[in-house]
């Protein structure tokens, strides 16, 4: 169950596309909404107001028994964000991807990623083409060598207790030759299978090889026609990586075309049990 969930508005396509998820996982656990305008030159206060009143009463009905407000942050986009998030501290985060190919400044690219690396909270990010048509049915989880990559199994159960006809997929990423760190990965992947069955969750697991993590995870998303990748704000380093485009969930951020959940390593025991 969540209590609130803060979805980031500027009333774009996009971020109507991202309050029409958090709605419905509002519904599915009885949270709360608080849509988040963060102030702009390029639009009157005046006029924002009305359109996030406007929002509120539209949406209301949409909600089942629960609140939908609003507020209006000021400062640098994600700093009143973040700066949100900690005062209220929210369940989730959601937050709408900018376009297909490229990201409008105000919600993607850096903005999005200094969002997910400044809030203790998990952030979902959604594009605007995310089909609604299609239940929330595949469920990638990637598990790498890291200390922290099984971090983000609760958040993957609590969305996969959400969407009950949902299916996780495990993916085991091997980035490297050397057996003791492989052996590792497949450790932690085994220890992520009895505990995905102690809670009675379908799922299968495959493994990949990889010189980066990010894009061997997006491709194999992309083959099982997935709906979801969960991912921790950081994961294995990687020559690759480091060269490629940074950190790994900004990675995520600017290459994915499926929405993404990114946890943060610091949740150690988060809303999802």
């Amino acid at each position: 169950m969540m209590s609130q969930i803060i979805v980031g508005i500027d009333f774009s396509n996009s971020s109507m596309i991202a309050l029409k998820l958090a709605v419905d996982i509002a519904n599915r656990t009885g949270a709360d909404i608080l849509l988040a305008w963060v102030e702009t030159k390029e639009l009157d206060r005046a006029d924002a107001q009305k359109q996030l009143q406007d929002i509120s009463i539209a949406y209301t009905p949409k909600l089942n028994g629960k609140k939908i407000s609003y507020i209006i942050c000021t400062g640098k986009v994600y700093q009143g964000i973040a700066n949100l998030a900690k005062t209220e501290k929210p369940d989730l985060i959601v937050i709408g991807a900018h376009g297909r190919g490229g990201f409008d400044e105000k919600y993607a690219g850096q903005n999005t990623f200094k969002i997910v690396t400044e809030c203790e909270t998990p952030v979902l990010i959604v594009r605007e083409t995310f089909n609604f048509d299609k239940h929330l049915e595949k469920i990638v989880l990637p598990i790498d060598s890291s200390r922290d990559t099984r971090q983000k199994v609760p958040w993957t159960i609590e969305f996969a207790k959400m969407f009950p006809q949902s299916h996780i997929c495990v993916l085991g990423v091997q980035t490297t030759k050397v057996k003791t760190v492989r052996n590792e990965v497949v450790g932690y992947v085994k220890s992520v299978e009895t505990f995905l069955t102690k809670h009675s969750l379908p799922h299968t697991v495959d493994y990949v090889d990889a010189e980066n993590n990010t894009t061997s995870t997006i491709e194999y998303a992309k083959n099982m026609n997935a709906d979801l990748i969960v991912v921790m704000t950081e994961q294995e380093k990687t020559i690759s990586n480091m060269l490629f485009l940074g950190p790994y969930s900004q990675q995520m951020i600017n290459l994915s075309p499926l929405p993404i959940l990114i946890v943060p390593a610091v949740q150690l025991h988060g809303a999802a049990k």
